[in-house]
């Protein structure tokens, strides 16, 4: 028997574990067993897993956004990971059964399935083995992100981590090509906090990419596009 598989990875797909974790195929798994969790409306700003804290559940993002966070010593909030409709958080705490150094927030109204311990290790992983494939994907895509975010913070240079995040919020266009017009969603503070760098040293950066006509001027709103080919240039910049 052949075994082999394609393990090809596409260009998008590394820029997503850069930043993200949004194992967005495992939506449709999860909404089998949702009538054995509770649905939950988060409004924006609650916390859902609180850092200091062991988790007793673990949640299903059906709606919304959310972000992984932790509290610097400086007073100051570093923002690791931004979760999406079809992720799961709370898992690697209610595993190892060790606190959360990091805290999940509801970056907007967001709609959870929260499962219990008792229903995950009787019910979900027993009898749902596409479910517990998820969870340990979703392990997986973790581990791999934090992993590439280490080399990506240390060995990128700030314009290329720039346009690799815009080049993962830029939508695509029905002829294939990339829309020019991005909505970060990001103001600068947030941005620099994902980056891993002080605000004014990404607000040098961004200006250094406006003055040499690689994008226009940054907002949370918009940003434009506009040399492409030097955009995708850096983008494509391999360490």
């Amino acid at each position: 028997m052949d075994v082999r598989q394609n393990t090809s990875v596409s260009g998008s797909d590394m820029l997503l574990y850069e930043f993200f974790s949004v194992p967005r195929d495992s939506s449709a798994v999860w909404r089998q067993a949702y009538h054995l969790g509770e649905r939950l409306n988060v409004p924006k700003g609650a916390v859902v897993v609180a850092g200091g804290s062991i988790s007793d559940a673990l949640y299903v993002v059906e709606q919304g956004e959310l972000w992984l966070f932790r509290n610097m010593l400086n007073g100051r909030e570093k923002r690791l990971m931004r979760i999406g409709p079809g992720s799961v958080i709370g898992e690697v705490s209610l595993f190892d059964g060790v606190a959360n150094l990091s805290s999940i927030a509801a970056g907007k109204a967001s709609v959870l399935y929260r499962f219990s311990k008792e229903c995950v290790y009787k019910v979900l992983v027993p009898q749902y083995p596409d479910i517990a494939l998820c969870l340990l994907r979703s392990l997986a895509r973790k581990t791999r992100l934090f992993a590439n975010q280490s080399v990506t913070l240390s060995v990128r240079e700030l314009p290329i981590r720039i346009c690799r995040f815009l080049r993962l919020q830029a939508s695509m266009l029905p002829d294939g090509s990339m829309d020019r017009r991005i909505v970060p969603e990001l103001n600068q503070q947030e941005l620099a906090s994902l980056l891993g760098v002080h605000r004014v040293t990404l607000n040098k950066a961004l200006r250094d990419l406006e003055r040499d006509g690689v994008i226009g001027p940054y907002s949370r709103h918009e940003v434009y596009v506009l040399d492409t080919r030097h955009f995708m240039e850096l983008v494509e910049m391999e360490i």
